[in-house]
């Protein structure tokens, strides 16, 4: 991977309620979908990729995202939802890239991703 920073966004969370299959119409794989189409076309997306990854292990709080870099703290946001969320996400994205450790103190976060942090993992990498 080329990109120094990574969204990977869980592509099989489900909504309550939400059936199994097909697994293209899950939650996850929407949110995946809309945030891809909304990378596509930010002007500040260079030094970010999108992943789509099989399983967050979020299920108790879909829909979820994590936030790694090297030498940055990796961040893990649950209970979003796809069609709201995906500009918060971008948001944050922003943010993230900008600081030079990774860390984003809560109030300087979009509100759906104060709510919805469920951890930060201190870098392995000396920033």
């Amino acid at each position: 991977m080329s990109a120094p920073h990574h969204l990977f966004v869980c592509t099989s969370c489900r909504q309550t309620g939400e059936g199994k299959e097909p697994r293209e119409l899950r939650a996850g794989a929407r949110l995946f979908r809309n945030l891809s189409e909304r990378f596509a076309s930010w002007a500040r997306r260079e030094g970010f990729v999108i992943l789509p990854t099989e399983c967050l292990s979020v299920c108790p709080r879909p829909c979820g995202i994590a936030m790694r870099a090297p030498g940055k703290f990796t961040y893990v946001f649950g209970d979003l939802k796809p069609g709201e969320a995906e500009s918060a996400v971008i948001e944050c994205a922003a943010l993230y890239r900008r600081a030079p450790t990774g860390f984003l103190p809560r109030e300087d976060r979009p509100h759906v991703l104060r709510a919805g942090i469920l951890c930060r993992v201190p870098p392995l990498e000396s920033p």
